[in-house]
């Protein structure tokens, strides 16, 4: 049994959202607050009834339009609300009775699936309505006059007890109150049999009852007698993990994130949502912790939200999900071979490239350590000005990521040589005519076969100096005469950089090539 799609109305970021998941493995990413965190809180809030299920103010929880949209027009009929739709596969067996109905928004398409609503209990609507008499607070919400419920699509009541997914959910960003009771219980109740819970919780009992039998007279005092609290001995309250006799709270804070996540892993759950599961961790066990999520998920279905690439790039980009202005974009579209790709090069500029708007692509290190700079020096703005990402891609490679900019529809300019080659010149124009929000951007002349020799005959007067050969030596690159100060900078590129971009004789004056300038010209106009 797995989740198939989420739908969530008012639930805080999110006014009006939907995503569809895939039955195995879900790596949500986006930027801060683009609502990852909310859609595990949303999944738990169905299946397990948390947090509406008290006297708590949820206020907070509602969504910041549909409040504006209230206090502007005040009344019983804008009051926000929040509902929540989870739907399960309808491929595996389920209990169709309970939740197999038209009581969806799918209708007339039966469904299986649990429906959550927060708003205005109508029950309560004559004694509000005379509070709304000109004198009415709208800043204020009644939640008070609420109800939450919790409705599977038969229109049956749901109760957690029934849930037809055995779940977990591991917050590995923050440490909150109980936290670990809360999980020890639930990897506790997810992982022993009904029958064998019920006979250690009785084998308990009768040991403290026992206790108090054989205690009696130490625990009379006057007409009194002490007792046990029933409440204070459920067996599942008292448990704590322990790893090598250590409780998991006493362990430092990385290693303690591990091993929840492989305690989760390892138990028999449908569905494990994952926290940011890198939080804490070295990059050595955040890459045992990827071993781990790829050999042991296999049967489960599993939701993770990250901020790491490697997480990203390791558990495979077409099980990547994108959220981003409150849409989300599958990324399982994506080119198998370019999956593959940054699936095996750790490659940790990825995330940065999957959400930015405008990226530059360069293939080595003396391009990225100069354009910012060059940019600078001649255009009326910076990159930064204009939210463009620089990253380096290596060679041959940034046809992985045009294939990766195909689907996340990002705006990407490639810098890249012809390495004295017609062929490869001829082959980027026809590869530029298939593109709208992609170029590709190398010299038109063969004998500019590399940057360092276009940024030289474009700054030939102004880097006349820069070579450190001994006069008299020669001066050659691959057995060919050549400029001095350009076999310098062709044999010594990434210290050539460096030298252009910190020292004063050419720092502010240095300009771009020109097929550059012309590509990071359309880039902004994109």
């Amino acid at each position: 049994m797995h989740i198939e799609q989420l739908k969530i109305k008012g639930l805080k970021k999110f006014k009006d959202f939907n995503i569809t998941f895939n039955k195995n493995i879900n790596v949500l990413i986006g930027e801060n607050e683009a609502g990852k965190s909310t859609i595990l809180e949303a999944i738990d809030i169905v299946l397990n009834q948390k947090v509406f299920n008290s006297t708590n103010n949820s206020e907070k929880y509602f969504n910041n339009a549909n409040i504006s949209q209230y206090k502007t027009n005040p009344s019983i009929d804008t009051l926000p609300k929040i509902e929540i739709e989870l739907i399960f596969d309808d491929e595996e067996e389920l209990n169709s009775e309970y939740f197999n109905g038209l009581h969806s928004s799918f209708t007339p398409i039966l469904k299986n699936g649990i429906t959550f609503t927060y708003k205005f209990d109508e029950s309560h609507r004559d004694l509000l309505e005379n509070m709304f008499d000109g004198s009415y607070d709208e800043n204020f919400i009644p939640t008070d006059y609420y109800i939450a419920e919790w409705v599977t699509f038969a229109g049956r009541k749901y109760i957690n007890k029934k849930s037809p997914i055995k779940n977990v959910l591991i917050d590995n960003s923050i440490r909150k109150n109980n936290l670990f009771d809360s999980y020890s219980k639930r990897i506790f109740n997810n992982n022993i049999k009904v029958t064998d819970r019920q006979n250690l919780s009785y084998q308990f009992r009768k040991k403290i009852q026992k206790f108090v039998n054989e205690n009696t007279d130490q625990l009379n005092i006057k007409e009194y007698n002490f007792g046990i609290d029933e409440d204070k001995t459920v067996l599942e309250n008292l448990l704590d993990l322990k790893s090598d006799g250590v409780s998991i709270q006493n362990k430092g804070k990385g290693k303690e994130n591990l091993i929840k996540t492989e305690i989760a892993l390892e138990v028999e759950s449908d569905l494990i949502l994952l926290e940011e599961p890198e939080n804490h961790l070295s990059y050595i066990n955040t890459r045992k912790l990827i071993n781990d999520i790829q050999s042991m998920c296999r049967d489960a279905q599993i939701i993770i939200t990250t901020h790491n690439p490697l997480i990203v790039s390791r558990l495979n980009l077409q099980n990547t999900i994108w959220i981003n202005k409150e849409k989300s974009h599958s990324l399982s579209k994506v080119d198998k071979d370019a999956a593959d790709y940054f699936m095996k090069t750790d490659n940790l500029q990825l995330l940065n490239f999957i959400l930015a708007q405008k990226v530059i692509l360069v293939e080595g290190n003396s391009e990225y350590i100069l354009l910012p700079q060059l940019v600078k020096n001649s255009l009326s703005y910076t990159l930064e000005e204009k939210n463009i990402e620089i990253l380096s891609g290596g060679g041959i490679t940034y046809k992985h990521y045009i294939e990766l900019s195909r689907v996340v529809d990002n705006s990407l300019l490639v810098i890249t040589d012809n390495d004295g080659d017609q062929e490869t010149v001829d082959s980027i124009r026809t590869l530029n005519k298939k593109y709208t929000n992609i170029q590709i951007k190398c010299s038109e002349s063969v004998n500019e076969f590399t940057f360092e020799v276009c940024l030289f005959n474009k700054n030939v007067s102004k880097l006349n100096t820069i070579s450190d050969i001994k006069p008299g030596t020669k001066a050659e690159y691959r057995n060919v005469p050549i400029d001095k100060n350009l076999a310098y900078m062709l044999k010594n590129k990434t210290e050539a950089a460096l030298r252009i971009s910190e020292e004063a004789d050419y720092k502010e004056v240095i300009l771009l090539p020109v097929y550059i300038q012309e590509g990071i010209e359309w880039l902004v106009r994109q």
